[in-house]
């Protein structure tokens, strides 16, 4: 299949900047307004699901993003976790996760992936360990997402089956932070960037 412009790529996954993290208010605090309200509704209601190009990019970014162990019966919290592939897929289903909202969190684990390059570090992880990244990705990407996300911390917690608790995702999530320096700004350069890099996988998604 032939490849799309970069540009194309781009218009198809462009963020507005009003929906971006701005690097003065890293964190957006939701709105109360009726309008506010009313826009999460229609939000909601147009919402499409990920594809599963989207899904497995995901998946195959996060995963190599530090080496992890495949073997899962000495870990018996862990034990009955699926791969990472349907996890991901569970989470997004059950969360209603959205294409920015992915984006925004595949962007800060390649950057924590980077972190530890930087760092010369040869950790390896236990089996498990490229789903908390996944999962504090995704936690940091929903705090600037502002009402465009529909779900919680506690729907998080419950996509694991009781395997990570509330406090487990947030204290995975401010290792993922402070490992990256704190670098949560993603703005529009940021999203084409990405693209650019990764458009030879992104090309076809719709």
């Amino acid at each position: 299949m032939p490849s799309r412009t970069a540009a194309n790529n781009y218009n198809l996954y462009e963020i507005q900047k009003t929906n971006c993290i701005s690097p003065k208010n890293t964190y957006r605090s939701k709105r109360s307004s009726m309008s506010s309200v009313c826009s999460y509704k229609n939000e909601k209601e147009c919402y499409k699901p990920l594809s599963s190009g989207i899904i497995g990019f995901t998946a195959e970014l996060v995963a190599a993003v530090i080496p992890c162990s495949s073997y899962n019966a000495k870990h018996p919290k862990t034990r009955y976790l699926p791969e990472l592939l349907p996890f991901i897929n569970k989470v997004c289903k059950k969360c209603r996760v959205n294409l920015r909202t992915m984006l925004f969190a595949v962007i800060y684990a390649k950057r924590f992936g980077e972190a530890l390059e930087s760092k010369g570090s040869s950790a390896r992880g236990e089996y498990g360990t490229c789903h908390r990244i996944f999962l504090a990705s995704l936690l940091l990407a929903k705090k600037g997402q502002d009402d465009a996300v529909y779900f919680d911390n506690n729907q998080l917690a419950d996509c694991t089956d009781g395997i990570w608790s509330v406090k487990d995702i947030e204290l995975m999530e401010r290792a993922l932070a402070s490992t990256i320096g704190f670098d949560f700004i993603v703005d529009e350069e940021t999203i084409k960037c990405f693209v650019e890099e990764h458009r030879s996988e992104l090309c076809w998604f719709r």
